[in-house]
C-alpha cells in the first residue's frame, strides 16, 4: 500500500549533495559539469557517466535521493526512481519480516506439541502513563511538548534513534521494537511546519519484534539546530489520513497505535 509521504513539490530546494564521476548537466549553450551545492530544477537534465553517481538533497525534507540510472536522464526521474526504489525495498522487506515471523510462530507451535498456548502482550498505550490535558489526544500532547517540558521515553513500547557515523552529516532511522510482534512504522516532525503531517516514509516499514530495525531506504541530512521526531507504530498498516485522525481525541481508531518521541 502507497501511502503519502513529503511530496517533492516543483518549488522544492534541490541541490548537488554528493557526486561521483564527471557528471554534466544540460544547458542551452551545450553542457556543464555539476559542482557539489549546485541548485536543480526538476526539470534539469544529467548526463551520468557510467559508474557515476549524484545524490540530491531536498533542502524542503532533508531526505538524499541517490541515483541508480545512468546516462541522460532529468532529476525529476532520479528521484522518482529513488523513490520508487525505497517503496519497492520496503514491500520486499516486510513480506521477509512477515514470512519469519509465521515461520517462527510455526516452529514455536510444532515446539510445544499443543495448541492453547497464551502469552501475555502488553496493551496498547494510546494516551501513556500520564494524565493529559481535556480534550487533547496523546499525539497532539507530543507535538505540542516545548523544549523545556520533560519527557521519559523510557518505557515506551518503541523507541527509536538516528544511526549515522561520525563524520557523516547524514543518517537513518534505527527503531527499536519491545513486543513480540512486527509493527508498522512510520516518522513525523514533532513541530509540524504549519500544522501539516508529513510522513517520512512513502511505505510504512514493518520492524522485527523485540530487537531493532535498522530502516536503510531512507537517509536524511543531519540538521543543524535541535530536532524532534515522533514515531508511530501500529499492527497494522496505516495513511497519512489515519495518523490525522491520531490527532483527534475520544476517537475510536479502528486499531492500536503506539508512540515515542525522540529529541535531540
Amino acid at each position: 500500500m502507497t501511502i503519502q509521504a513529503a511530496p517533492l513539490s516543483l518549488e522544492a530546494s534541490l541541490k548537488v549533495y554528493r557526486l561521483t564521476g564527471n557528471v554534466t548537466v544540460k544547458k542551452s549553450s551545450g553542457s556543464a559539469s555539476l559542482q557539489r551545492r549546485d541548485i536543480l530544477d526538476p526539470a534539469s537534465i544529467l548526463m551520468i557517466p557510467a559508474g557515476g553517481k549524484v545524490e540530491i538533497l531536498d533542502s524542503d525534507t532533508r531526505r538524499i535521493y541517490s541515483s541508480t540510472i545512468t546516462g541522460q536522464v532529468s532529476v525529476k526521474k532520479i528521484i522518482e526512481k529513488a523513490m520508487d526504489d525505497a517503496s519497492a525495498l520496503t514491500r520486499k522487506t516486510n513480506s521477509q519480516v512477515l514470512t519469519a515471523v509465521r515461520d517462527n510462530a510455526s516452529a514455536q507451535r510444532g515446539r510445544y506439541g499443543k495448541s492453547g498456548v497464551s502469552r501475555h502482550e502488553t496493551d496498547a498505550a494510546l494516551s501513556g502513563l500520564i494524565a493529559l490535558p481535556e480534550g487533547v489526544s496523546y499525539l497532539a500532547y507530543l507535538m505540542g511538548l516545548a523544549p523545556s517540558d520533560q519527557y521519559d521515553g523510557r518505557s515506551d513500547i518503541i523507541l527509536m534513534r538516528r544511526d549515522y557515523t561520525e563524520g557523516d552529516d547524514t543518517f537513518n532511522f534505527a527503531v527499536f521494537n519491545t513486543l513480540d510482534r512486527p509493527l508498522y512504522v512510520n516518522v513525523i516532525d514533532q513541530n509540524s511546519q504549519g500544522g501539516d503531517i508529513n510522513l517520512y516514509f512513502n511505505e510504512n516499514p514493518l520492524v522485527n519484534p523485540r530487537g531493532e530495525t535498522l530502516i536503510r531506504q531512507y537517509r536524511y541530512l543531519l540538521p543543524v539546530n535541535d530536532s524532534g521526531y515522533i514515531i508511530i507504530a501500529s499492527e497494522a498498516d496505516f495513511t497519512v489520513d489515519d495518523v490525522k485522525k491520531l490527532l483527534e481525541c475520544d476517537r475510536d481508531y479502528g486499531q492500536n497505535f503506539y508512540f515515542s518521541l525522540l529529541r535531540i
